[in-house]
């Protein structure tokens, strides 16, 4: 997986490249659209589809693509640390919740902080403090802004890349 530092655009585990003038024609036009969800939430012209991105570091990667309309506003990856089966709020836990902060933390400082990126990733012993909820971890780039957060309120933990003031 890459995001890159330049332009923004993302390299996905599953081989699935796209750049921020991605627009909604295209992606639907894409091989990764069959695998695709769409969700509408009443708030057109704002869609959002969600597939399966491949896997790092042996765990699957959701990622969520959110168009206004034809353009690419934001991305958003979640790596699924969670046990195998059904996701519900009876296994929710905070506990989960923080190991999957941290593995996203450490995989953007592998992404941006390393000069030169000769191992693999691979991100070893996670943490399990929920204080590492309330850290969000922001890279500002010239294109826009990725960071790594919680939402308290909503119970996801994920990477989002922001391309610029499209929202």
């Amino acid at each position: 997986m890459d995001i890159d530092r330049q332009d923004g655009s993302v390299r996905l585990p599953n081989g699935f490249v796209f750049g921020s003038g991605l627009t909604q024609d295209d992606f639907r036009a894409s091989a990764m659209f069959r695998e695709a969800k769409s969700h509408y939430y009443g708030t057109w012209p704002w869609i959002h589809y969600s597939f399966p991105g491949g896997e790092i570091d042996g765990r699957d990667v959701l990622v969520s693509l959110c168009f206004h309309d034809q353009k690419l506003v934001s991305v958003d990856l979640t790596a699924d640390l969670y046990p195998p089966g059904p996701k519900s709020w009876d296994n929710y836990s905070l506990q989960i919740e923080a190991a999957t902060k941290d593995f996203h933390d450490r995989l953007l400082e592998y992404l941006f902080a390393g000069s030169a990126r000769e191992e693999s990733f691979h991100a070893g012993e996670l943490s399990k403090d929920e204080a590492i909820l309330e850290r969000p971890a922001k890279w500002p780039f010239p294109w826009g802004t990725v960071w790594s957060s919680h939402d308290s309120k909503g119970g996801g933990t994920s990477i989002t890349i922001n391309y610029g003031n499209r929202d």
